[in-house]
């Protein structure tokens, strides 16, 4: 008789993620899917673009598992939205920050999500934004100002000490040193003027199942991107402004605007610098469009059920 077909996984690594031991992670993995009979790759990432174009290629796989940070899971989903013929893929959190996943309820802790991406989950899709210039997507935010400053300050050691925390730290002190600009908008075809300090383009407004948050309404399953603008760079203005965020007070002020729409023109007069998904990339101008749907991501079932989405049981062959 035939032999059953068994599920094909593609595992991509990256060993120097956050705080990872790729050893103990490929040991994890290989004891795992050998009980379970699995067939599977690893493959680990050893520069910019490889996770990318492992994904791209991918083919002849049930399922796409990605162990690493923000930075690498969106390397990968960037190459899924390539692959003419794209999988489900898993998030293994392995970063810093690790806020796609929060946002999506998937585990942080590894043995947890990975036995949601092989068999708890469910298959759902996610929106992502397009920056048309730089031929890149972003899953949580395209961000100018603010965001960017601290990205840009919050050094390797830092992080390698202090993890998630080390943005707490360099955010609080960016606030105290922003600078604003003179920002012109079109958004779906309408010119607007700002005087900001802050943009940011978000797909994710929030940390599922907490209180925290920087945008009402702000999904990844809704085909829309949200931006949000914030002015006042002085003192009192920041304080206001970091107080109506902490109380969830996001409409009904000057110094913080929000846009939901489809596509983003930007620019900055002086430039702001521009990060997406914790990588500092350029600065302003730059344009962004929505792609809806772009990306079928295995999350808890729970997180499916909560936010009403149309999803689907993984296959087990």
């Amino acid at each position: 008789m035939p032999a059953a077909p068994t599920l094909r996984v593609l595992v991509i690594i990256n060993p120097v993620a956050g705080h990872t031991d790729a050893g103990k992670i490929l040991e994890t993995l290989k004891a795992t899917l050998t009980a379970a009979a699995i067939d599977f790759t690893s493959v680990e990432t050893r520069g910019a673009g490889d996770a990318l174009e492992w994904a791209k290629s991918a083919s002849g796989f049930d399922r796409v598992l990605v162990a690493g940070g923000d930075g690498t899971v969106m390397e990968a989903l960037s190459g899924m939205i390539r692959n003419p013929e794209p999988v489900p893929v898993g998030i293994l959190p392995q970063g810093t920050a690790n806020l796609l996943c929060r946002s999506l309820a998937i585990p942080i802790d590894f043995k947890s999500a990975l036995a949601l991406a092989l068999s708890d989950g469910v298959v759902t899709a996610i929106d992502l934004g397009y920056l048309p210039e730089h031929d890149r997507y972003f899953a949580i935010v395209a961000g100018s100002g603010w965001d960017a400053q601290l990205i840009e300050k919050a050094s390797r050691e830092m992080k390698d000490k202090l993890g998630f925390f080390a943005y707490v730290v360099t955010g609080i002190k960016s606030l105290f040193s922003l600078n604003s600009s003179n920002v012109s908008a079109i958004i779906d075809g309408k010119s607007y003027r700002f005087r900001a300090h802050t943009l940011m383009i978000l797909n994710v407004g929030g940390i599922h199942g907490t209180p925290l948050a920087i945008g009402e309404n702000v999904s990844p399953h809704d085909g829309a991107l949200d931006l949000l603008v914030a002015s006042n760079s002085s003192l009192w203005g920041v304080v206001k402004l970091v107080l109506r965020v902490l109380t969830k007070h996001f409409q009904g002020g000057s110094e913080l605007l929000y846009f939901k729409a489809s596509q983003f023109q930007l620019s900055a007069t002086p430039p702001l610098k521009l990060e997406i998904d914790g990588e500092c990339i350029g600065e302003t101008p730059f344009s962004v469009e929505v792609v809806p749907s772009a990306i079928r991501l295995i999350v808890p079932r729970e997180y499916a059920k909560a936010k009403s989405l149309h999803y689907e049981e993984l296959t087990h062959p």
